[in-house]
């Protein structure tokens, strides 16, 4: 879990960059209707707030063994999904680099997600165990 927190990481950061990039060559190049374009752009700043407490949560979690820290990456996670789904699919112009960054960070955030699920798991019986 904590390979795929570190390098979703770097991931995330590259992925902010270009998204951002993407979004300032098409305002410019492409005919936006009204508020869709700002709504695009704010989107991406809230994964640019959420993506890192998310991320922090999840590796917390898992350093310290704790179950809490973790469940909120995974309640997180689910929003951060849904944002990723919606600039693959549902944005007014999706460029096809697009579509492969964001399936790409899908990947990404849906094996954290699942891994956080087993390490929960893992956690609660070592605690019975011990």
């Amino acid at each position: 879990l904590e390979v795929l927190l570190y390098f979703g990481w770097f991931y995330d950061i590259l992925f902010f960059l270009v998204v951002f990039i993407l979004f300032i060559y098409k305002g410019l190049h492409l005919p936006y209707p009204s508020s869709h374009y700002e709504m695009e752009f704010t989107y991406l700043f809230l994964f640019a707030i959420a993506e890192p407490c998310r991320i922090f949560l999840g590796s917390k979690g898992n350093k310290t063994e704790m179950a809490a820290p973790l469940i909120w990456c995974i309640l997180i996670t689910a929003p951060i999904l849904a944002l990723h789904i919606f600039y693959m699919m549902g944005q007014t112009y999706v460029l096809k680099i697009e579509q492969v960054l964001n399936g790409i960070a899908l990947g990404f955030s849906g094996s954290q997600a699942l891994l956080g699920i087993f390490a929960i798991a893992g956690f609660q019986n070592a605690a019975r165990v011990a």
